[in-house]
């Protein structure tokens, strides 16, 4: 009895954890690194650092020296397949590195447009009246990379029209960007991985936890007049209707979380759905004497009805999608005992 109960708890909690820490899972190992480097913060992209030595690591650098915007990203909005408008996402700068005297590239949101175009004035603003470069800047924090396509193309296209000198690799800060997810993404996806991750470790720890065998045992002890074997030897010749066993004075059920009721406090057995979103979900009910309620869900309404079915051979029991039964559970309880339960429960 407990193995086959043991069993049905693991089958029945298996396909959750599996799907839950699986979608967990893949979420995690979308920004894997990024999110382990993100955790640990950026480095000082310090003057004495060698940037080719430095190419994907996550830095932070300020910009003092913005020269012009080279390049700027746009964004199409889409709703139901008609665009609402196209927006500015992001803003590339040719940018001049005072302390190695070469030009990089930095790529900030737009909501940090206004910022670099405040800090390029400054510049030229110094520059035009001769007078002190400014010495703070704007501070931006992304993966160190080489610059490289159709990006190095403008890139080289600005610094030719403004006669700079381009070295040959040009290296490229995205502010809020780490290996190309944002950091936007990468906290979002861990934060949601990690939780449905804990999540699957929850329900695992918890099936373990209510074990088949302490549910049992927690049923004896609050039931002293009831044996090991009289549980085994009802279990054994138990009429089984989609995993859910029915005894002659017991229902065993690995999906129950009391995983054992007592026929005789049973009044009242029938079935229903639940719509939520697209999917339809079926259920067992089974209504108590004590006013509980306990109920499983089941794949179909076929095998609901089953079940339910299997219980009109005791004669206390009431089956049956009544709405007068629904009606007197609620409102009038003696009345709904007296239909079968008052006068047939001493013979069970």
């Amino acid at each position: 009895m407990l193995k086959k109960l043991r069993m049905g708890q693991i089958m029945d909690s298996l396909w959750l954890i599996l799907i839950v820490g699986a979608l967990g899972g893949f979420l995690l190992s979308q920004v894997g690194l990024s999110s382990i480097t993100a955790l640990k913060g950026s480095k000082p992209l310090t003057a004495e650092a060698e940037l080719s030595e430095m190419v994907g690591s996550y830095v932070s650098w300020e910009v003092k020296y913005p020269v012009d915007e080279y390049m700027e990203t746009t964004k199409t909005t889409k709703i139901n397949g008609i665009s609402t408008g196209t927006k500015k996402a992001r803003s590339s700068w040719l940018v001049l590195d005072e302390d190695r005297g070469i030009l990089l590239s930095i790529e900030v949101p737009s909501k940090r447009y206004e910022e670099m175009l405040d800090q390029s004035d400054l510049f030229f603003d110094a520059l035009n009246m001769s007078a002190e470069l400014p010495e703070t800047g704007v501070t931006v924090s992304g993966s160190l990379e080489i610059l490289e396509g159709e990006d190095l193309d403008y890139f080289k296209y600005a610094a030719d029209y403004m006669e700079l000198y381009m070295e040959p690799v040009v290296y490229h800060i995205s502010d809020g960007w780490i290996h190309g997810e944002s950091l936007t993404n990468i906290y979002g996806l861990t934060a949601i991985g990690s939780v449905l991750v804990l999540f699957a470790l929850f329900i695992l720890v918890k099936t373990l936890k209510d074990s088949a065998k302490k549910l049992t045992q927690e049923y004896l002890a609050a039931n002293p007049g009831v044996t090991m074997e009289d549980l085994e030897s009802d279990f054994a010749a138990a009429q089984e209707q989609a995993k859910v066993f029915i005894g002659r004075k017991w229902t065993f059920c690995a999906k129950l979380s009391k995983l054992i009721l007592d026929n005789s406090q049973i009044i009242w057995v029938h079935t229903g759905s639940m719509r939520r979103g697209r999917s339809v979900n079926f259920y067992v009910w089974w209504e108590m004497l004590d006013g509980s309620t306990q109920k499983i869900s089941m794949s179909s309404e076929k095998k609901c009805t089953s079940v339910m079915e299997a219980y009109s051979q005791f004669p206390h029991i009431l089956t049956g999608n009544s709405s007068e039964y629904a009606y007197l559970l609620q409102n009038d309880r003696e009345q709904l005992l007296g239909l079968k339960y008052r006068g047939q429960s001493e013979k069970v």
